[in-house]
């Protein structure tokens, strides 16, 4: 049975993960200018406070796109 967890965007990582106004989750690229949606992924925010860490999305294994910190 697969085991699923929390992930975060690595906090020192070139991407960025945010919540769009219409919805969209998207990890973004700063270095190559480059955006992707996420599908299917379950997401909470986590600190508005703090902003490497505002949302949060739950899956086997990190997203596909970024670079991903497992929360425990």
């Amino acid at each position: 049975m697969a085991k699923e967890a929390w992930w975060v965007i690595e906090p020192e990582s070139p991407f960025t993960f945010e919540q769009r106004p219409n919805g969209d989750l998207v990890v973004a690229d700063t270095e190559a200018a480059e955006e992707h949606v996420l599908h299917g992924y379950e997401w909470m925010h986590v600190d508005p406070a703090d902003p490497g860490h505002r949302i949060k999305v739950h899956g086997e294994g990190p997203p596909p796109f970024g670079r991903w910190v497992r929360l425990d």
